[in-house]
């Protein structure tokens, strides 16, 4: 039977697997419930929103956003994409922010789509 570091080991070698392929957010369905739930356990992973988590560092204080301001906006890309496919776009003062090069994490972001049903995510 492996030892419980065994265990944490071989759930931080699949992060790693995920994040080499350039993964910096991560959905339920990447990792297995054993595999996430055991990061969660570690502090290896934060929840963004249900179903959606971001790898961090067990060191990290819970109040720490570090984490959430480093994948801001792959996560809202990877969301939209996936609620939306290829509908969708920023609002054009954050995509001329974003494409100018300024990576400051705004307050709101507003993402047109045609398929969006007009309501908030908090974040």
């Amino acid at each position: 039977m492996a030892k419980p570091n065994e265990k944490l080991a071989e759930s931080l070698r699949q992060l790693k697997a995920l994040q080499d392929q350039g993964n910096r957010v991560l959905r339920t369905r990447d990792l297995s419930r054993v595999h996430r739930e055991r990061l969660l356990a570690n502090g290896f992973l934060v929840e963004v929103v249900k179903g959606w988590y971001a790898p961090s560092r067990p060191s990290d204080h819970s109040a720490d956003s570090t984490v959430w301001y480093a994948s801001f906006f792959e996560f809202i890309g990877a969301y939209c994409e996936l609620r939306f496919g290829s509908d969708w776009h920023l609002s054009p003062e954050a995509s001329l922010a974003v494409h100018a090069g300024n990576t400051a994490v705004p307050r709101q972001v507003m993402v047109h789509a045609l398929r969006a049903a007009n309501h908030n995510l908090q974040l």
